[in-house]
């Protein structure tokens, strides 16, 4: 018994002294090793050990050398070396941090995950613009958590058609970019960015819902930022609400079908200060029925279509802050000689180079967007293909991925000759809503002072003749210009139309 005693601690300390000379050699190893030494200061090493790796987005790319506290004792200095092909990565500015498993709260939820079957290690990103390449041996101050930026590197761009709005709401409660949008209990989108208010009232939170599920959010929907809510009584139960954030928050809405309009992008909306009371209604009786897909809306009756156009940008700015550009209008529908889906729309309505002026020259205009909403409620992407080279108020646009079913106006009821156009002719304004949905014919002298009136398509003796233009373009931004203007159609180019037109 005392001999298998004794066999047991001699194995135990033979194992002891080949870990500490394996330990020695891999550091010797690591002092050998080609690369650029950095130092990064923490205020805790959170079990970090030499020997544990550098990570930069998800790759090793280095490791520690040392772990040690600095002369004064107030922080923990770790040596770290990054391999030759990943030092330019390290900038000035760069952010480095320890991973480890982290709870934090209710709110922040779970991260570091993958240390729970591994040891701590380092991460750090590269910030945007890359600053310049840290030198050798240079220190750095750690952080104790991950930048909140880090997270948006790994989320996918948006697709096309993929709706893009903002919630605004009291606090943020924890969110993070990638953070879920739930719908129905679903996963429909993400949260993209989160920035406090200029004015430090409000934070807000930039989201994006996926293209299938865009029609689920309208103007009349609820937003909330989840947290776990308990209810009930002691007698009758305790039930808790989106117990699903416990670990992490995540947006939810409701919306009920049929409820409202469809929401544009760049759509704003205020978040409720908790969970609202929504009782949901049960699964309606003819979705339990198999049905067929759901067939392209039909052209109206007189064969006129109209769409709505909602167009964004952003005029950059040197001296004051960027402005955003948000505005919504219509167009015609038909399919030009080529096959294409083309929208005849007002100038002013989808291009900001032509309505807005800095007082220094021509407006730095970026990150147009346009999209079109067609009858039946689909929403696609749309480029501006011509503007009239004679400075009149008319643009044309191309669909992106239209579908082949798709119904425009009839060729019939498209009049483009000049001798066909009468200023004087009597008529009125066809125009949709947000939803895409018709609304009611309006006389032209009717539509001054509404600037969703943009684009409006003008009918007379039963065909479309022009579309409806701002008198001062200039105004357009300010949603006071008067639209009873019309530019005819006759304006059109030849390879815009349909054939024979």
């Amino acid at each position: 018994m005392h001999g298998l005693r004794y066999l047991l601690g001699l194995m135990t300390l033979l194992g002891a002294v080949l870990g500490a000379l394996w330990l020695q050699r891999t550091l010797r190893n690591l002092d050998d090793r080609p690369g650029v030494p950095l130092q990064v200061e923490f205020r805790e090493a959170r079990g970090l050990r030499p020997g544990a790796v550098v990570r930069h987005r998800g790759v090793d790319v280095g490791a520690v050398r040392s772990v040690a506290l600095s002369p004064d004792g107030d922080k923990a200095v770790v040596q770290v070396l990054l391999d030759p092909a990943a030092a330019a990565n390290a900038c000035v500015g760069s952010a480095f941090w320890i991973v480890t498993p982290r709870f934090g709260g209710l709110t922040d939820g779970l991260s570091g995950l993958d240390t729970l079957v591994r040891d701590a290690y380092v991460a750090f990103a590269t910030p945007s613009p890359r600053g310049t390449p840290l030198p050798p041996g240079s220190l750095v101050a750690g952080r104790e958590r991950p930048p909140v930026d880090v997270d948006d590197e790994s989320l996918e761009p948006p697709a096309h058609g993929d709706l893009l709005m903002t919630l605004l709401a009291p606090e943020n409660h924890g969110l993070r970019p990638g953070s879920r949008v739930v719908h129905r209990g679903v996963d429909v989108g993400d949260v993209r960015r989160i920035a406090l208010a200029t004015d430090g009232s409000h934070v807000e939170v930039a989201l994006r819902i996926a293209r299938e599920h865009r029609a689920t959010v309208t103007d009349k929907a609820l937003f909330w930022i989840a947290r776990p809510q308990l209810s009930g009584a002691l007698l009758s139960g305790f039930t808790v609400q989106d117990a699903a954030s416990l670990l992490s928050p995540f947006v939810g809405y409701h919306a009920e079908p049929g409820q409202g309009s469809l929401a544009p992008d760049g759509f704003r909306v205020a978040a409720a200060p908790s969970r609202p009371d929504v009782e949901l209604p049960p699964v309606p009786a003819a979705a339990v029925k198999a049905g067929k897909p759901t067939p392209a809306a039909p052209a109206p009756a007189d064969g006129i279509v109209v769409v709505r156009v909602v167009y964004s940008a952003v005029e950059r700015d040197t001296f004051t802050p960027d402005d955003e550009i948000q505005r919504a209008g219509n167009g015609l529908l038909y399919v030009d000689r080529s096959g294409r889906a083309v929208v005849i729309t007002a100038r002013s309505l989808v291009d900001a180079s032509y309505t807005e002026s800095d007082g220094y020259g021509a407006p730095e205009i970026a990150d147009e967007q346009i999209k079109v909403v067609l009858p039946g409620g689909a929403v696609l992407r749309a480029g501006r293909v011509w503007v009239d080279a004679d400075d009149s108020d008319l643009a044309a646009l191309v669909l992106d991925s239209a579908p082949p079913d798709l119904v425009g106006t009839a060729a019939d009821r498209l009049a483009f000759a000049v001798d066909l156009v009468a200023p004087q002719a009597p008529g009125v304004v066809r125009l949709v809503g947000p939803d895409g949905a018709p609304l009611a014919p309006i006389p032209l002298g009717s539509t001054t002072a509404q600037p969703e009136a943009l684009g409006g398509v003008f009918v007379g003796d039963g065909k479309a003749r022009g579309v409806v233009v701002a008198d001062d373009r200039t105004a357009v931004g300010d949603g006071a210009a008067s639209l009873a203007s019309v530019v005819w159609l006759h304006r059109v180019p030849a390879e815009l139309r349909p054939q024979g037109l």
